[in-house]
């Protein structure tokens, strides 16, 4: 053998050698995880795990799959470190089960592994409290005022390690509590250098916080310090694309400076399956609809797309019928909700988005199906109940659409509009009755009921010339036959309301007329020279109206 090749062999060894005992290194795995180089992490874990099976390292293996919202994955990896730990004196990974407890809504579970994990603590440990409390803050468990009474107790002796304060910090900047958030990241950083991580965070505080200069510098001092740390890049696009429509002249250069920089956290992130899943939740709080559904479907035609980055579908149902590509969008999101689960469960975007993509497609039966499943999922929003009474208005289904506008009209009492709607439809939906020869009197009359109702309030409220107008019809029509003050009475309002204005318009003199007429039909019994007066205001306005001068004719006669 030459000299060259042993050289060449003896370096490849070495080479070898390092990069086992890289894969081996728990720290380095971590700081893989840190650097938010997931496939690496989990590729680091993998073979660690193998080398090296012990509880610590398949804890820190289930934890990143914690991060990564895979809670049936975490399960294995830390049932495995249990088995592991043969002398049962590791009990982290009894929280990390806990924490996938929290997952699946299991809180009985999560309580007795929690408790088994703490049940032989020394009087100043403080660990195991930590974790407890962690296992509050992440997507799939969170509830952080329980995380906060852990931290409390883990706090009487573990003030000074500077993971506590990092996770406190985490956990008031999911409450976006900014001041706190910065405090106890500034703890974490003065007992502990060179936590980049926690400089991020607070550069994506400060973004929050709309100060986007101090973002921005902070995030830079980040680079400086490691320039391959790649959330560094993906906080200051983020930065970028939050501060660009606060300067309409530098718009277009900060919207380009957020794509450099997100192209370079995917370039340090390996362009892995989880940087690019994290780039199209970045597009979509960006609302770069364009570029998200381009993405979203490369993303979801690429090997690693799976069940578990099945919003990926949302994201491109979304984009889809935002940009007008309703078919493409509806099918996307059905596909989601055919394939949603308690990890990944529908909520009440996804059927408000595939209603507006119906609509868009004509289909307004399966357009308003999937609004009022919407509203179903979040009785809070009014706008979707707006949309759907709108949706059945225009569908001429009064009855429907004037239920929904109750539903507005109940929910915010200063919405006139949609009381004067809720008053309307139902005029209408009586008139359809009639037109229909419905037999059901009782429903008539309590429809013409609810829409008095409503429509004396706007009037009131308001003096709203339409309310009263409407008031005035439905009130004859509750009691036509006799001389009905309230009639008059709504009449007046109209004559009130027009006349008062310097030039009334074609519509509102017609309504002029309208009311004149129906005063001259009130007096004609009672004051005929009244009666003729309205009746020769409403000739005024409009003298070709035969039926006005049939009225004059048969007042003459009487």
């Amino acid at each position: 053998m030459n000299l060259s090749r042993k050289i060449a062999i003896a370096t490849m060894s070495v080479l070898f050698v390092a990069s086992v005992g890289k894969a081996q290194s728990l720290d380095d795995a971590q700081k893989a995880v840190t650097a938010e180089q997931y496939q690496k992490a989990k590729t680091m874990f993998s073979e660690l795990v193998k080398v090296q099976p012990t509880p610590e390292n398949y804890f820190g293996f289930g934890e990143l799959y914690l991060t990564l919202n895979n809670p049936d994955s975490a399960k294995i990896v830390f049932e495995k470190g249990i088995k592991a730990d043969e002398k049962s004196k590791y009990m982290m990974n009894y929280i990390g089960l806990g924490t996938v407890n929290l997952f699946n809504h299991k809180d009985d579970a999560a309580k007795a592994n929690f408790e088994k994990a703490t049940e032989d603590m020394r009087k100043k440990d403080y660990e195991q409290y930590l974790y407890i409390g962690k296992a509050y803050t992440y997507e799939g468990s969170r509830n952080l005022s329980k995380a906060f009474e852990w931290f409390a107790k883990a706090d009487e002796y573990g003030e000074k390690d500077p993971r506590l304060h990092v996770a406190e910090g985490n956990a008031y900047k999911f409450q976006k509590k900014n001041s706190e958030a910065v405090r106890e990241y500034q703890r974490a950083l003065s007992l502990k250098d060179n936590l980049l991580a926690v400089e991020v965070n607070i550069g994506e505080i400060w973004t929050q916080a709309f100060n986007f200069e101090l973002a921005e510098s902070t995030l830079k001092s980040v680079i400086t310090k490691d320039p391959n740390f790649g959330p560094a890049y993906r906080a200051l696009a983020e930065n970028y694309y939050r501060w660009a429509p606060t300067l309409p002249n530098r718009q277009a250069e900060l919207l380009g400076q957020a794509k450099i920089n997100y192209s370079k956290y995917l370039d340090l992130t390996d362009r892995s399956t989880e940087s690019r899943y994290r780039y199209l939740i970045f597009l979509f709080n960006a609302k770069d609809y364009t570029t998200l559904e381009k993405a979203a479907s490369d993303f979801i035609s690429s090997p690693g797309f799976k069940k578990d980055y099945i919003v990926a579908r949302r994201f491109r149902g979304y984009s889809s019928i935002e940009n007008g590509n309703s078919e493409v969008g509806i099918d996307a999101l059905n596909n989601f909700i055919t394939n949603s689960s308690v990890e990944h469960p529908i909520i009440a975007d996804d059927y408000l988005y595939l209603g507006k993509a119906y609509e868009n497609q004509k289909q307004d039966s399966l357009a308003i199906l999937s609004y009022v499943k919407g509203y179903s999922l979040d009785t809070t929003n009014i706008e979707v109940l707006r949309t759907i009474a709108n949706n059945y208005k225009s569908n001429k289904k009064y009855g429907k659409a004037a239920d929904f506008y109750d539903k507005v009209a109940g929910l915010s009492k200063e919405s006139y509009q949609d009381w004067f709607y809720a008053g309307y439809m139902r005029y209408f939906a009586y008139a359809n009755m009639v037109s229909a020869n419905s037999t059901d009197t009782a429903l008539m009359k309590s429809t013409l009921l609810k829409s008095d109702s409503a429509l004396t309030y706007v009037a009131e409220k308001t003096k709203n010339l339409a309310a009263y107008l409407y008031k005035a019809r439905v009130e004859y029509y509750l009691d036509p036959v006799n001389q009905n003050v309230k009639v008059k009475d709504a009449y007046e309002k109209v004559v009130e309301i027009v006349t008062e204005k310097p030039v009334p318009s074609a519509a509102e003199n017609k309504y002029l007329i309208e009311a004149y007429s129906s005063l001259g039909a009130f007096y004609i019994k009672s004051d005929k020279p009244k009666a003729k007066e309205y009746f020769d205001k409403a000739l005024f306005i409009d003298p070709a109206n035969q039926q006005v001068k049939d009225a004059l004719a048969a007042l003459k006669a009487s």
